[in-house]
């Protein structure tokens, strides 16, 4: 299903439902951001983010906030697949405005039966 090294691109604008009254993103934005983008890369492969009888939780995220991002900004979120385990996967992304990184981390997802 995934290897390491697998990535996947997506871009997209800023909304203003995700600023805060400064007028920047919310931190939590950026982690919606991330899992649209994860929810692309799954259907990109033919894979169901959750079924009747399984999902993928998150188990660990982590994200350095690097620049602020704001309403209208144009980004671009870009996951790799770093480690995949029996049935676990671990992966980085990157939040880019142009060539400025705005934020980066790594989340940790499991699959889990029902």
């Amino acid at each position: 299903m995934f290897q390491q090294g697998d990535d996947f691109r997506r871009a997209r604008k800023v909304a203003f439902a995700d600023t805060d009254a400064s007028g920047r993103v919310h931190f939590t934005a950026i982690l919606r951001y991330v899992e649209e983008t994860e929810h692309e890369f799954f259907a990109q492969r033919g894979e169901a983010v959750i079924g009747d009888d399984f999902g993928w939780p998150r188990v660990h995220v982590d994200c350095d906030y690097r620049a602020p991002l704001r309403f209208g900004d144009e980004i671009e979120v870009h996951l790799v697949v770093q480690v995949v385990g029996r049935t676990s996967v671990k992966y980085t992304f990157a939040v880019h405005k142009g060539a400025q990184l705005c934020a980066e981390g790594s989340m940790v997802i499991v699959r889990v039966e029902a």
